[in-house]
C-alpha cells in the first residue's frame, strides 16, 4: 500500500509580516490593499488581530504604528522571551513591503488563504467520507458549498489589470476577426435592432417586472426562437417545475397569428380535438429543438456554473453549441454562507458570480429578477433602474437590463 503525502496547510508567513509591516511604515498602504484582503486572510491569529485593529484606527483618522497598537496586543504572550508583540510589530518594519508591491503581497496571502481553506474542505471530506452514517449526496452537497464559498471570496475582490496596449489590440483584432458568433439572435427583430443584434456571449441581460408582468413568458418566448436559430438553449426553471415552462413553451409554438390557445386551457386539459392536434404538431417542434430545462431548486453560483459547464459538452458533443442560458429567477438562487442574512450583500455577491460565470462559459446569460414595490406608490407605473430588487449591483454589473410592463394590467384595477 502507497503512502499518502502528508501536506501542511499552505501559508506565506513573510509576505503577511511584510504586508504587516508596510501598513506600519506607512498608513496610506491600508487604502492600496482596501478590498483585496481581509483579516481571515492572515494564518497567524495575532496578525489577523493586528490587522483588523490597525485597520479600524486607521479608517478612525488614527496614527497606526508599533507603539499605538500596543494597547490592542498587551494580552497576548511574547514572540519569544522579552519580545512582546509590539515590539515584533517594529521589527517587522525593517523588511516591510513598499507602497507599489503591497497589492501584490496581498495577493499572495489571499491566494494563500484560498488554498487553506480548500485544504480544510479536502481534510473534512476525506475524514467524513470513511464515516458510512454520511450520505454520499450530503457529502457533495457540503463540497459544492464549501467550493462555492471560495469562489465566492475570490470573486468578490480585485480586478486583472490589463495594460492599455494590450486591450487595444484585443479591441482591434476582434473587429477584424468578428465572425458574427458573439452574437446571438433573440428571434425579435425590434429586440435584435435595440440590442445591436441580440444577446452576446459573456455578457448577462436582466429581464425584470413586478408579478403577473410576464417576464417568464416573454423569457421563455425568447428562448424558443433563438433555440430555432440553431442556438443550443439551457433554461433554469427554479420556480416552477418542466410540465409548466413546457406548456406555455407550447402554447407559444402553437400561436400563428390568427389562432391562440391559453396557455391556461393547456394546463388545466380544456382543449377541444382540433386544439389537440395543433398542439400535437407544436410538440413535435419543440421536442427537435435545442432546448434542455433543468428545474432543480436551491442552486447555488457554483451548481449552475457546473451544470452549465456539463450541458455545454453535451451540445458539443451532439454537434451544436450552448448559446443562452436563462435563469428564472434570481431570488432563488442561493446564496453563500459569506453574507447569509444580508440581502444586500448576497445579491451583490449572485451579481458579480452571473457575470463571471457569463464570461467563464462564453455564453448569453438572461437572469429573470422582480422588481420592488415603488412603482406600485407612483401615478407612472413604468419601471425605471431603481426599482430594481435588494441591490444596485445589479443595474451595475447587467449588460442589458429589459422590463416587462402591462399597461392594461394596471387599467383594469
Amino acid at each position: 500500500m502507497l503512502d499518502r503525502p502528508q501536506y501542511a496547510p499552505p501559508a506565506n508567513l513573510e509576505a503577511e509580516q511584510a504586508l504587516l509591516g508596510a501598513v506600519l511604515v506607512l498608513n496610506e498602504t491600508m487604502d492600496r490593499i482596501a478590498g483585496l484582503i481581509e483579516p481571515e486572510d492572515f494564518s497567524e491569529t495575532i496578525y489577523q488581530h493586528v490587522f483588523a485593529a490597525a485597520r479600524k484606527m486607521h479608517a478612525e483618522g488614527k496614527l497606526v504604528t508599533p507603539i499605538t497598537l500596543k494597547p490592542f496586543v498587551l494580552e497576548w504572550p511574547d514572540i519569544a522571551p522579552g519580545l512582546p508583540v509590539w515590539k515584533h510589530l517594529g521589527n517587522l518594519m525593517v523588511n516591510a513591503a513598499t507602497l507599489i508591491n503591497a497589492p501584490s503581497y496581498a495577493a499572495t496571502v489571499r491566494d494563500h488563504a484560498a488554498r487553506r481553506r480548500l485544504y480544510d474542505l479536502g481534510s473534512e471530506l476525506i475524514s467524513a467520507a470513511g464515516n458510512p452514517e454520511y450520505a454520499v449526496s450530503e457529502l457533495a452537497s457540503q463540497a459544492v458549498t464549501g467550493l462555492d464559498n471560495v469562489l465566492a471570496i475570490s470573486r468578490t475582490r480585485g480586478r486583472k489589470a490589463v495594460p492599455i496596449g494590450e486591450s487595444f489590440r484585443d479591441v482591434l483584432d476582434g473587429v477584424l476577426n468578428d465572425d458574427g458568433d458573439d452574437i446571438i439572435t433573440t428571434g425579435s427583430a425590434d429586440l435584435d435592432k435595440a440590442m445591436s443584434g441580440g444577446w452576446r456571449r459573456k455578457q448577462y441581460a436582466i429581464i425584470a417586472g413586478r408579478p403577473s408582468m410576464g417576464k417568464t413568458t416573454v423569457a421563455s418566448s425568447l428562448m424558443l426562437r433563438t433555440a430555432r436559430a440553431g442556438h443550443g438553449v439551457l433554461f433554469f426553471s427554479l420556480e416552477m417545475p418542466t410540465d409548466q415552462v413546457s406548456k406555455r413553451a407550447l402554447t407559444d409554438l402553437a400561436y400563428n397569428g390568427q389562432r391562440r390557445i391559453p396557455y391556461t386551457s393547456l394546463r388545466f386539459g380544456q382543449l377541444n380535438d382540433a386544439e389537440l392536434e395543433i398542439i400535437g404538431r407544436a410538440g413535435g417542434e419543440f421536442s427537435k429543438l435545442p432546448i434542455v430545462i433543468d428545474d432543480d431548486r436551491g442552486l447555488t453560483i457554483a451548481d449552475i456554473g457546473a451544470r452549465i459547464r456539463a450541458q455545454a459538452q453535451r451540445f458539443e458533443k451532439e454537434g451544436k453549441r450552448l448559446g443562452l442560458v436563462v435563469l428564472d429567477h434570481l431570488g432563488f438562487i442561493r446564496a453563500s454562507e459569506r453574507y447569509r442574512g444580508n440581502r444586500v450583500h448576497e445579491v451583490t455577491e449572485i451579481s458579480a458570480g452571473l457575470g463571471q460565470i457569463a464570461k467563464e462559459n462564453d455564453v448569453a446569460l438572461v437572469v429573470l429578477c422582480q422588481l420592488n414595490r415603488g412603482t406600485e406608490g407612483r401615478e407612472n407605473k413604468r419601471p425605471t433602474l431603481s426599482d430594481l430588487r435588494d441591490s444596485g449591483s445589479l443595474e451595475q454589473d447587467a449588460d442589458v437590463v429589459i422590463f416587462t410592463y402591462r399597461e392594461a394590467y394596471y387599467l383594469e384595477r
